[in-house]
């Protein structure tokens, strides 16, 4: 459970770090659109630290690796995503915007334990199958 928990802090320092970057800034009038190549140095650096971490796990099996990363990068790009919509819309004031961020960001990060957790499921499953 100690490693569900220091994942999901990790996964939600990241988002925030990251979610929190991208709004800064003044709004310009003619509302400036972040391009998907502004994305890449993010989401490759959320999928290259949650990596980091899983290695120095030395519990973490392989496909519990490699499928959190993945959903690492996927989350990075969702969250890339939610705040280049927020830019382009005013329909909602700033306060709402921080609590609609902050919610998605706990729950993509409840949703990557989760993950974690059935994949692991999944492996100990395999593991057990194959030593049969």
């Amino acid at each position: 459970m100690g490693l569900a928990i220091a994942f999901g802090g990790l996964v939600a320092v990241a988002m925030f770090a990251f979610g929190a970057s991208l709004d800064r800034g003044p709004r310009s009038p003619g509302h400036r659109q972040l391009h998907p190549r502004h994305a890449l140095p993010w989401v490759a650096g959320t999928m290259l630290l949650v990596g980091s971490v899983l290695v120095a796990t030395p519990i973490t099996s392989p496909l519990v690796m490699i499928g959190l990363v993945l959903y690492a990068g996927l989350a990075a790009a969702v969250v890339w995503r939610m705040a280049t919509l927020d830019r382009a819309s005013a329909w909602l004031p700033p306060s709402r915007r921080r609590a609609r961020f902050t919610v998605s960001v706990i729950g993509l990060t409840w949703l990557g334990m989760v993950l974690g957790l059935l994949l692991w499921i999944a492996d100990q499953v395999a593991g057990f199958a194959a030593g049969v």
